[in-house]
């Protein structure tokens, strides 16, 4: 495990010679994707908004559709370090806060539905390449750590503005 983190804390320090964003820069994604633990399809959105050099703020909110009469709803707040690698490519490790909602809906004679709203952190990575003009992919790859321990794989479009 300590390899692996040198080796990734050296490739991030080699990359950040050629790591730019600028600083105001706004973003909107459509995302779609898939959640591990409960094996569920998901629709998102995220915006994200450059705050200092290679720093981005990344908000977003992720619509879990129903599994087992369960429906997710997320509310993310992440923080991207932006690595250019070169002109179209770009990569980035993430941190940042969750809030998970899952709500159960019974059957019809079970007396209705419940639900729980989970708080916990996020840990992962993503990458962007530039389809051109204003318009760029994403993959994104994130663990959520908390009572509803999760990973999310999401594959977005996106606009810069």
């Amino acid at each position: 495990m300590k390899k692996l983190l040198l080796a990734v804390a050296f490739v991030a320090s080699t990359l950040g010679a050629f790591a730019q964003s600028e600083k105001g820069e706004k973003s909107l994604i459509g995302n779609i994707g898939y959640q591990s633990n409960a094996e569920r399809f998901m629709l998102g959105v995220q915006g994200r908004y450059v705050i200092a050099e290679n720093i981005r703020l990344a908000p977003d909110v992720m619509f879990f559709f129903p599994k087992d009469k369960v429906t997710g709803l997320d509310i993310n707040v992440n923080v991207h370090y932006v690595f250019n690698v070169d002109e179209k490519l770009s990569v980035y490790p993430l941190a940042g806060i969750a809030m998970q909602n899952n709500r159960y809906s019974g059957n019809a004679g079970s007396g209705g539905s419940n639900g729980f709203t989970d708080w916990g952190f996020n840990l992962g990575a993503g990458a962007g390449y530039e389809l051109g003009g204003n318009r760029f992919a994403n993959l994104e790859i994130k663990y959520t750590f908390g009572d509803a321990d999760c990973m999310v794989v999401a594959l977005g479009y996106g606009f810069k503005f």
